[in-house]
């Protein structure tokens, strides 16, 4: 199968779930004999350009005539079977759909965040869940200045987003919209997106095959350091009697870590890491910590610490809830709140619930998110968006990919 992969990528520097789960894809893909073309446009661009290119750039992101004449070009030099589609914004825009879509081309659209319904993408306004955009037009994010603090930098994505949605854009030229979690095409039906549009595949991640030995000896918390991520929620609930406290990443939070660190030698903040050294650091955990405050689409710490062996105490917030399952797999708590994160931490830093969990973990990754049985689920939603394609759209879409 010849597929064409279309990815803008994020800010060299800006941690980037979607960067990775692209790249993992299109080696998955390769790897197994299918032909990947990989249009790829950086972020990092827009440095380099003139002043009037970053000046027009706010109108191109809604529709960019260039990117959809240059895509056809391709497309029609290559003619891929299927069209797969990540993030379009701000060099591709959603013009590219109608590329592929004149073409009479499948496209499968992978939806990371929620870019389509919300101008900070995250559903997110001051560090807590907002849904104040979902299903209307998006003109509360201008008020509140969701995009990077800035209502000139938001207006043009908030006026994307209406037009699109407006006009339907998505749900028009797209054959198949992926979400990689439940919760994620819940929010998009709530936004009134078509249901029968949506098929859910988790993201996988890849694993040595190196797993946890024992109980671990310490909390692992790895990610931003930000109130969003629950971070200062952790350091208010951290106490040496759970143990011991291993920090790696970095954000605004890190001065705050590091000073608790030096009062509290339970504490050890190591700051950001390369992704082998940091899963290093997690298969030695006793349990992985995700307290968010805010939705996460998916949760790759989530599946990297099963992956290992590990479990995790997460929020019951967004796709977490459904990765987490309480009692069995880890803990769930509820964001926000310190007092029951650190009651959380209590049951799983003791060694044999965490090696109980623990292992649960480990065989809930082998069923759902390795590499192999994403490669599967990938290849069923290829083949039936060409074949729904050929038939116009008529046949009905799955709700699981990964299902058996």
């Amino acid at each position: 199968m010849r597929v064409a992969m279309l990815h803008n990528r994020y800010r060299t520097g800006q941690p980037s779930g979607e960067n990775t789960v692209v790249a993992q894809t299109v080696d998955l893909l390769r790897n197994s004999g299918h032909e990947v073309d990989l249009y790829v446009r950086n972020s990092d661009d827009i440095a380099a350009m003139s002043r009037k290119d970053r000046a027009l750039l706010p109108f191109r992101s809604v529709w960019s005539f260039s990117a959809e004449r240059d895509l056809t070009l391709l497309l029609q030099e290559n003619r891929p079977d299927v069209v797969h589609v990540h993030n379009t914004f701000p060099l591709f825009s959603p013009s590219v759909l109608r590329a592929a879509y004149r073409l009479g081309l499948p496209v499968v659209a992978t939806l990371h965040n929620f870019r389509l319904m919300c101008a900070n993408a995250v559903l997110q306004r001051d560090g807590k869940p907002c849904e104040s955009c979902v299903g209307k037009l998006p003109w509360a994010g201008v008020v509140h200045s969701c995009y990077r603090e800035s209502r000139v930098q938001t207006l043009p994505l908030a006026t994307s987003i209406g037009v699109h949605n407006t006009l339907h854009t998505w749900q028009r030229y797209v054959t198949t919209l992926v979400a990689p979690s439940e919760f994620v095409r819940d929010r998009y039906v709530a936004g009134g997106f078509d249901p029968e549009l949506f098929v859910v595949k988790p993201h996988a991640v890849p694993h040595s095959g190196q797993v946890r030995s024992g109980a671990g000896d310490a909390v692992v918390f790895l990610g931003r350091l930000e109130d969003d991520k629950g971070f200062a929620d952790l350091l208010q609930a951290w106490d040496s009697s759970l143990g011991k406290l291993i920090v790696v990443g970095d954000g605004t939070l890190r001065a705050e870590a590091e000073q608790r660190a030096r009062e509290d030698l339970s504490i050890q903040v190591l700051g950001q890491l390369p992704w082998a050294d940091s899963m290093e650091v997690l298969r030695s955990a006793r349990a992985a910590v995700v307290p968010a405050r805010s939705y996460e689409s998916f949760g790759l710490v989530v599946v990297e610490a099963f992956a290992h062996g590990v479990p995790v105490v997460a929020s019951r917030l967004g796709a977490l809830a459904e990765l987490v399952d309480d009692g069995e797999t880890g803990a769930l708590t509820e964001p926000g709140d310190p007092e029951g994160l650190r009651k959380a931490l209590g049951l799983v830093t003791d060694p044999r619930t965490s090696v109980a969990f623990g292992e649960r973990a480990r065989q809930v990754y082998l069923n759902r998110f390795t590499p192999e049985r994403d490669l599967a689920a990938t290849e069923r939603i290829y083949t039936d968006a060409i074949a729904r394609h050929a038939d116009g759209g008529r046949t009905r879409r799955g709700r699981w990919a990964d299902r058996d």
